[in-house]
């Protein structure tokens, strides 16, 4: 039987449809798009449905949800799931809500959800993402240049040249919004922190939508063949057009189309060689003339400035070289225009080396007609394009020109030939330095005029007698320069640019961050800048050349940028801009064990030195600190104390007061100025910017950062996955495993951090990440969020000793590669490796079939992977032990080795469970979306079963329930075998679901979902019969004392029974690893001393636990064994969280302790709150009323309720909320005595936090409770009332019965029937809906009455509380009194009366009370 829910039902109907309508959509097919976010990876979710866009509603948005969509649409994963229309509201409808993807379904639409269209949303939620890109360019200047890196599950990932093309470079500045490809470089070394080379070669045809869509090839054993990176560089020019009466034709005004629509060029600088190009990009043949203006038409934009230089050999325009600095506007209606030839297969006749033919050659500006020549002119080694030596291509080789005879003549030609204006100076004499290869011309004699300077009359090729001291250069009119002038800073001073042959100042006005971050990068000083507007005026007088320059994200250079006309005087002398620039901190701290402990050393002038420890204290280290953002210091240390440097000592004496930005800021003797040796090198710990607490050890926890010497948590609002691989990279802790949002903040944590953390994962810490400011300075956020991190880097699979699709397997940590122990070792695993690498699926798992010889010792973790993880480092792990591999033994993987290959659906057939069976090593595996778990058993390996299925988890009953069904689970978890299968809900009652029963295993079954059952769903128990397991990899820990709970002997519960844990090596960490997973503190200590009597296995040795260890389950040790040690080495472990057994957790011990008040004006006012499960939380105030109020008051000591405001009247609280619907009677010992809805379970919002006002301080002595409250003295007051009613009601009765005795009397003797009694019952109104039912009734005493009749009660229908209690027969005083039916406890007085024959035939009436105040 299958269940499907409605979502996935409904979108199975429109493909089935589509099969019927012979092939054609009867449907649409659902779309998805992100929408107002600035790029096709960023904005508002969006689904087509009923052909209409609508949206998706943010409740339970998460990031799971998130990486479906990003996956989905090729946007890599997930950075941000934004909540309340953050990429603003939409319209039309909305079409999901209440999502609960797990991150790993192909489609949005696949995740389980509250139904297509059926919300209670308005648009203000709507559902936004921002995912990572499948692709981006780093290492260039800005985001439209650089190397080509990918995205792989978090991870940037280098692209290699192997079989790199044009097209895919298309694609990829198209998809990041960056024009068009300008070029494409190859054999480029990778960055330095590049580990992997991603493992496919991209085949784009030019026209996908992003490179995600492109088709991919896996490479040759999973490793491109390749010389090296790939860097792109794109344009912000997307396409060009010749524009004629309204129409593209091949002759026109030319337009180019940019991010900004298509905009008219100017005619100022074209010429034939840009207007051949654009003929031939147009495939309209050859350009025939370039008439100014003539096809320009009025109310356009305005005229583009951009200048173009193209060689004519170009087959872009946007490949040309373009200047923009200091161009002046267009004249109007000064627009260039190109006429081409119209035939596309015409060529360009070839130029006429007659140097008789001068005249001919020449180039007439707009008529000439032009021709084609395989030759190329370029300037080398001069700073610019337009300055340095002549070099010229023929035959394929690059060579120079000979200076004899080399004079402004032929320097003007070579100018006007590149588009670089006029010749200012003709250099010789290797001016620009020498240069190599042929020498291809000498004694130009040129008339100035020539259109190129081969055409020029000289010997002839390669015919000359001169060397490469003799080379000729040129510095053209439009020769531009850039520096700094300083007398003794290298990156700051005084901006001047080289243009018309003379320096001249750059004006300030309107210069911002990314121009002035162009500049730094352009004279390699960093990547940031400021302007120093304080710096005395400049002395002196010197052209002022331009001003208003504007640098664009798609520029590559200072001359690209924008900018008002060249003008002498473009500024006034205060205007002239002063610019310090700054690069990455030119400080490290060396041989610490961590980025920020060590020896501190200062890169200047080019070479790393020392600073010496002459008066160094704690306040310079502070500077230290802070500067490469690791926090405050800790330890200022002196002679050497971290290792003797080498080089330079640059700084002593310093006098820091702590407060400078950078250490060289502080007084000291000056640069290199000092008397010391290496032996007074300082050095400093610094107490790092980011920690991780509160985890299994400092690789795993919440995060924190340092701010001025405090922890301050960092809240999860806009958390990020690259955010984690900083932090767990920062640690030394390898790569981020996982990260938890939505965590209750520590008790301590009164501030939370005040910024957003945006990495991109490449940062070398999270100091250097960029951060956002939160709005208000709060950010929104419903908790804490905690990372945990795993040793392990990397994984490939190793034959013939390179990486491939096949091969023995092995992880990076930080010692190096490490091959894998095959024991356990399945192809649950395989999957995921096979996955990880982009290899397709497991076909096989050969043990020990790639062993190589001469290898570092086997690698023991053991992975227990489900088979659904993106990465092997995410799967759990033990090693606790384990032992040692056999030689030759190690693990392998054989993968399908397509990465598109899906992994067959697993067979669900009862009645196939043989074919099901995994066969170790060899088993074709199958995915499944079910997933299997153990709960409430305190490790992986025990606990209740639980399965996911459709989305949610349930249970199994425990009907047949035996070993075989328990061996199946213990095998598929990987948890060894069953020692007990365990029922009745041996580990508590689940919720949800109970999915199997009446389970009949083999107990060979590969799945426990392919046993015999009655079916899915199908069931006649309670959750009173879940089922459970204790497998024989089930492992617990415990401390054994009479009198402490954090002190005693350390046992280990192993193969089903409790041992002692031997102390041989036990290191700091190993016992800071056992208290922290015992709650009992984050260190130990061993206790030597004290021998143990009696007898135990003592299960294991050895243990040496690491730092990124998350649980001692993790840490290697030796093998277990049943006497591992002598009794004289049992571990006897005092932790620093030790106290006694009396108090029951390491803070809040009694029930006053663990309620509290906050945000009032006293002790005694304010939100409540109560310590459950190691956290504070609040109560909803569902109920709330003076009654609840005062059990609170009275359990804090503060007297009596006068208020029980609702509605976080005293602020709303953070963390969970504990209790709802809380109902108590005013006179409980404490809160948890009332009746409520189970702990954690509630429907509310922190806006609905409870609160108390009580009417005096806090005392030390508490009050009984409930008698001299307010509801007390109501009750004593009702109580007396009733008192007096009573005894008014029983005078009455007394007179009546007198009476009946005489009348009794009187005809005794005519009659000598029996008179039954009557039992009759008075129920005053109820006073409380939550009365205790035992123990508080007044038995009703007979005198002997033995033949009383027995008169039904109505039954009081029991109300939500009240329970009802049975009474039966009782003795008393030798006689009976039957009683039968039912009493509702509910009642305040409980009235008794009774009337009939005692044993000797008398009449008798008997009357009785029973107050409950």
């Amino acid at each position: 039987v299958f269940l499907i829910s409605p979502i996935n039902l409904f979108w199975l109907c429109i493909s089935l449809l589509s099969l019927l309508c012979g092939g054609r959509l009867c449907l649409e097919i659902p779309q998805l798009r992100l929408v107002d976010g600035g790029s096709r990876c960023a904005g508002r979710v969006e689904i087509i449905h009923q052909h209409s866009w609508g949206t998706v509603c943010g409740d339970s948005w998460d990031l799971n949800d998130a990486h479906v969509v990003c996956r989905q649409l090729g946007c890599g994963v997930a950075f941000n799931a934004l909540l309340y229309s953050q990429f603003g509201e939409a319209s039309g409808p909305i079409w999901l809500t209440k999502l609960a993807c797990t991150g790993k379904e192909d489609y949005l639409w696949n995740c389980p959800a509250l139904g297509l269209g059926k919300n209670n949303c308005g648009h203000y939620y709507d559902a936004g993402v921002i995912c990572s890109g499948f692709v981006h360019l780093v290492g260039g200047h800005g985001s439209c240049s650089g190397q080509v890196e990918v995205n792989s599950g978090g991870e940037w990932i280098p692209v290699s040249d192997g079989n790199f093309t044009l097209a895919t470079a298309q694609v990829i500045c198209a998809e990041l919004g960056c024009g068009k490809a300008a070029s494409v470089l190859g054999n480029l070394p990778f960055r330095e922190d590049s580990e992997q080379i991603w493992a496919e070669e991209f085949q784009c045809e030019g026209q996908e939508p992003g490179l995600w869509f492109c088709p991919r090839v896996p490479c040759p054993v999973g490793s491109c063949s390749h010389r090296g990176a790939v860097q792109v560089v794109c344009s912000g020019y997307t396409d060009v057009r010749l524009m004629k009466n309204g129409s593209s034709q091949c002759e026109g005004q030319v337009e180019m189309k940019t991010s900004g629509g298509w905009r008219t060029l100017c005619a100022s600088h074209w010429n034939m060689a840009n207007a051949n190009v654009v003929c031939r990009q147009l495939g309209c043949g050859v350009a025939l003339s370039t008439p100014q203006g003539a096809y320009f038409v009025e109310g356009g934009d305005e005229i583009w400035r951009d200048r173009f230089h193209c060689s004519g050999s170009e087959s872009f325009l946007w490949n040309c070289p373009v200047t923009a600095l200091g161009v002046p506007a267009c004249a109007h209606g000064n627009t260039a225009s190109v006429v081409c030839s119209g035939n596309q297969s015409q060529l360009v006749p070839q130029c006429n080396d007659s140097w008789s033919d001068l005249a001919g050659s020449a180039a007439l500006e707009g008529h000439s007609v032009t021709c084609s020549d395989s030759r190329q002119l370029r300037l080398v080694d001069g700073g610019s394009r337009c300055a340095g030596r002549v070099e010229i291509l023929q035959q394929g080789s690059w060579g120079s020109i000979c200076d004899d005879s080399w004079d402004l003549s032929d320097a003007h030609v070579v100018c006007r030939q590149l588009g670089c204006g006029e010749a200012l100076e003709a250099t010789v004499s290797a001016h620009f330095g020498e240069g190599s290869g042929p020498i291809w011309l000498d004694k130009l004699n040129c008339t100035g005029e020539e259109a190129y300077v081969w055409q020029c009359p000289s010997q002839g090729w390669k015919q000359h007698n001169c060397s490469h001291k003799e080379d000729a250069g040129v510095i053209c009119s439009e020769f531009l320069a850039l520096r700094l002038v300083s007398k003794d800073q290298e990156c700051s001073g005084w901006l001047e640019v080289f243009y018309n042959n003379t320096w001249g100042s750059i004006c300030s006005s309107h210069m911002e961050p990314m121009s002035l971050s162009m500049i730094c990068r352009q004279l390699s000083c960093g990547d940031t800048g400021t302007l120093d507007f304080l710096v005395p005026l400049r002395e002196g007088s010197r052209p002022r050349w331009v001003d208003g320059i504007h640098c664009r994200e798609t520029d590559i250079s200072l001359w690209h940028c924008p900018s008002n006309p060249w003008k002498h005087q473009s500024c006034s002398a205060k205007e002239e801009a002063h610019i310090t620039c700054t690069e990455t901190p030119k400080l490290r701290l060396m041989d610490g064990g961590s980025r920020c402990a060590g020896r501190v050393e200062i890169f200047h002038e080019h070479s790393w030195g020392t600073v010496c420890d002459d008066n160094w204290d704690l306040k310079d280290a502070h500077v230290v600190c802070r500067q490469i953002g690791c926090g405050v210091a800790i330890d200022a240390m002196h002679y050497a104390q971290l290792g003797k440097g080498s080089g330079l000592i640059w700084l002593d004496e310093l006098k820091c007061t702590g407060e400078e930005d950078q250490v060289w800021k502080c007084p000291s003797q000056g640069w290199g100025l000092q008397d010391c040796t290496h032996n007074e090198d300082a050095g400093v710990i610094c107490s790092g910017f980011v920690r991780l607490d509160g985890g299994g050890g400092p690789c795993s926890g919440r995060v924190e950062v340092n701010s001025g010497g405090g922890w301050t948590p960092v809240p999860y609002g806009n958390f990020t996955l690259p955010t984690a691989q900083v932090i767990c990279a920062e640690l030394g802790c390898g790569k981020a495993a996982s990260f938890l949002l939505d965590l209750s903040f520590k008790e301590a944590s009164e501030q939370i951090w005040a910024e957003e953390f945006q990495c991109k994962g490449q940062e070398p810490g999270l100091w250097f990440c960029p951060r956002m400011p939160c709005p208000a300075g709060s950010c929104p956020h419903r908790g804490a969020v905690q990372v945990v991190c795993s040793e392990y880097t990397d994984v490939r699979l190793m034959k013939n000793d390179s990486p491939q699709c096949e091969g023995q397997v092995e992880m990076k940590t930080s010692g190096g590669w490490r091959t894998l122990c095959a024991s356990h070792w399945n192809m649950a695993n395989a999957n995921v490796v096979c996955r990880q690498l982009g290899c397709g699926v497991a076909i096989s798992t050969p043990k020990g079939a790639y062993f190589v010889e001469g290898g570092d010792e086997i690698w023991r973790d053991r992975f227990h992977c489900s088979g659904s993880e993106s990465f092997l480092w995410n799967c759990p792990v033990t090693a606790l032990g384990v032992p040692a591999c056999a030689h030759g033994n190690t693990a392998s993987v054989v993968c399908s080795g397509n990465q598109r290959e899906l992994l067959p659906k697993s067979n669900d057939s009862w009645s196939d469970p043989a074919g099901s069976a995994a066969s170790e090593g060899h088993i074709t595996n199958c995915s499944d979306s079910r997933h299997l778990r153990l709960v409430d058993g305190g490790s992986r390996c025990a606990g209740r079963v639980e399965i996911l299925q459709q989305g949610s988890w349930g249970s199994i009953c425990d009907d047949s329930w035996d070993l075989r069904d328990a061996h199946v689970l213990c095998r598929q978890l990987g948890c060894g075998v069953a020692l007990e299968a365990t029922i009745s809900a041996h580990f508590g009652e689940g919720s949800g679901p109970i999915w199997l029963d009446e389970l009949n295993c083999t107990g060979e079954e590969a799945y426990v979902w392919q046993c015999p059952s009655q079916g899915w769903g199908q069931h006649n128990c309670r959750h009173k019969e879940d089922a459970g397991v204790i497998c024989s990899e089930f492992l617990a820990l415990r401390l054994v004392s009479e009198d402490q709970e954090c002190a005693g002997w350390l046992e280990v519960f192993y193969n089903n029974t409790w041992g002692s844990v031997c102390h041989s090596p036990m290191e700091a960490v190993t016992l800071s690893m056992i208290c922290r997973q015992l709650g009992c503190g984050d260190s130990g200590t061993l206790n030597t001393s004290i021998l143990r009597e009696g007898s135990r296995p003592r299960w294991v040795d050895g243990i040496q636990c690491r730092k990124t260890d998350t649980s001692l389950w993790q840490c290697p040790s030796d093998p277990w064994k049943q006497r591992s040690c002598s009794a004289k080495e049992e571990a006897y472990i005092m932790c620093s969280g030790n106290r006694p057994k009396s108090c029951p957790a390491t803070a809040p011990c009694t029930d006053k302790e663990k309620l509290r008040l906050r945000g009032g004006d006293s002790e005694c006012s304010g939100r409540v709150e109560v310590w459950h499960e190691g956290a504070w939380g609040t109560v909803c105030d569902d109920s709330w009323s003076l009654a609840e109020a005062e059990v609170v008051c009275q359990q804090l000591g503060c007297g009596s309720a006068l208020e029980a405001p609702g509605k976080a009247a005293f602020g709303p609280g953070n963390g969970s909320i504990w209790l709802d619907e809380v109902q108590c009677r005013g006179r409980e010992p404490s809160l948890w005595a009332c009746a409520a809805a189970p702990w954690g379970q509630s429907d509310c919002k922190h806006e609905e936090d409870a609160g108390v006002r009580c009417s005096g301080e806090r005392t030390t002595t508490p009050s009984v409770p409930g008698i001299f409250s307010l509801p007390g003295i109501l009750c004593m007051i009702l109580g007396a009332l009733l008192f007096l009613v009573l005894i008014i009601l029983g005078t009455q009765l007394l007179r009546w019965r007198a009476q009946r005795q005489e009348s009794h009397r009187i005809s005794s003797l005519e009659q000598t029937e029996d008179i039954t009694k009557t039992n009759k019952y008075l129920a005053l109104p109820p006073y409380s809906l939550f009365s205790e039912p035992g123990g508080q009734h007044a038995v009703a005493t007979t005198s002997g009455y033995d033949d009383v009749e027995e008169l039904p009660v109505p039954e009081i229908p029991s109300s939500f509380g009240m329970r009802e209690k049975n009474f039966f027969s009782e003795e008393g005083g030798g006689t009976r009194c039957s009683q039968i039916g039912k009493w509702i406890t509910m009642s305040p007085v409980v009235l008794h009366y009774y009337h009939g024959k005692d044993g000797f035939g008398h009449i008798n009436d008997q009357f009785s009370f029973t107050t409950r105040f």
